[in-house]
């Protein structure tokens, strides 16, 4: 295994955008990298934030100019912004994107309340380009009231092998809600290529325990799905290895999330052509590493590693740490939401954000050859 090189997505040295967080990438069948992020004066509670999005046509050597895609609109009156956007390629140069709003009515109340454990209303839009991203249709609002709760994105969305796409995300609680905060990790499922999103399924519901930033994939053969979580124990107020759950029936029903043996936070896996599964997931527990980890199969334990990003700073989390101090926690994460994407055949494409401060982050990425030792 071996990095063959390593990119910073380039953009203008803006102080309203100079925290960029929660990276979005995609291969189109043209060859094109599309590049997304949310970009914000500051990392957290920021008066201003947008999301951007660039492309590459050269496998990462140039990128266009990044632009603002789209603007959200209003929701029952109330403005919103976009933290967040996800890409998935639907054939040719067309391309789903889904994006989070947020409600900024109270721009001077935090996402987070720490006094009732409530968000913000989050809400999910999607729109589509015909042209390889280079514009996007009017956003449409999901249906997402059957869930019960604000609902941030996770990741991006799937396509399974019979053409249904998974959108994922997570339910949380409405700000006056007097109920015990139970998080779930939970999905819509769309059977017409993005158009309507139906049929909610939930994938964690357990109290007391926070199976966070879940991160799903679909295996190659197109109905085995894998997913990892962050793991918080709510009892014992400390973070647990990450857990690993999987779907043998294209994401209805899921097993208990087991210990992988692994800490830190996930991100995306992939499968290669071979049948191993590549993980990358980030500990900062002494000082923030991005790390690969790679097993033979899904039933098989991680046996390799190959260590992407090194940030030279201080270790960033607690493994002993209450629900409002993790959350503190991460508003001063430098360094964050690793994801793979597979480029085919043993090659992969790492990218995360990192920078020495949380306000001042760049979106990096790593073309990585995942070739098996002695090879």
């Amino acid at each position: 295994m071996k990095i063959i090189r390593q990119g910073i997505i380039p953009t203008q040295p803006r102080k309203k955008t100079q925290s960029k967080t929660f990276p979005a990438f995609e291969l189109l069948p043209s060859g094109r990298w599309l590049a997304g992020w949310k970009a914000a004066e500051k990392k957290t509670d920021a008066t201003h934030k947008t999301v951007q999005m660039t492309w590459s046509d050269d496998r990462g050597e140039t990128w266009v100019p990044a632009f603002e895609p789209v603007k959200l609109p209003e929701i029952d009156g109330k403005p919103g912004q976009a933290i967040s956007l996800y890409f998935l390629a639907l054939g040719g140069e067309r391309v789903l994107m889904l994006l989070n709003w947020v409600d900024e009515s109270q721009p001077e109340l935090p996402f987070y309340d720490p006094k009732e454990e409530s968000l913000k209303d989050t809400r999910i839009f999607y729109c589509f380009s015909e042209n390889g991203g280079e514009s996007w249709s009017d956003p449409l609002l999901m249906d997402t009231s059957g869930v019960g709760g604000p609902v941030p994105l996770t990741g991006p969305p799937i396509r399974l092998g019979d053409g249904s796409i998974l959108c994922q995300f997570e339910v949380n609680k409405y700000k006056g809600d007097p109920n015990k905060w139970i998080h779930k990790s939970a999905m819509l499922r769309s059977l017409d290529n993005g158009i309507t999103w139906k049929n909610p399924i939930i994938v964690t519901n357990f109290p007391d325990m926070y199976y966070w930033d879940q991160r799903p994939n679909v295996l190659l053969d197109g109905t085995t799905l894998v997913n990892y979580f962050w793991t918080l124990d709510g009892k014992k107020n400390t973070y647990l290895n990450l857990h690993e759950s999987k779907s043998a029936d294209k994401g209805n029903t899921w097993t208990i999330p087991e210990d992988t043996g692994i800490y830190g936070q996930p991100g995306r896996p992939v499968q290669l052509q071979d049948g191993r599964i590549a993980c990358i997931s980030i500990d900062r527990t002494s000082l923030p590493v991005i790390t690969i980890w790679i097993k033979e199969g899904l039933y098989h334990p991680f046996s390799a590693k190959l260590e992407v990003y090194r940030a030279e700073i201080p270790g960033q989390d607690s493994r002993k740490v209450s629900m409002n101090e993790a959350w503190q926690e991460m508003a001063a994460f430098s360094v964050g939401h690793p994801h793979l994407l597979y480029l085919g055949g043993i090659e992969v494409l790492a990218y995360y954000y990192a920078g020495r401060h949380h306000d001042s982050t760049d979106i990096r990425y790593a073309l990585i050859s995942l070739e098996k030792s002695g090879s």
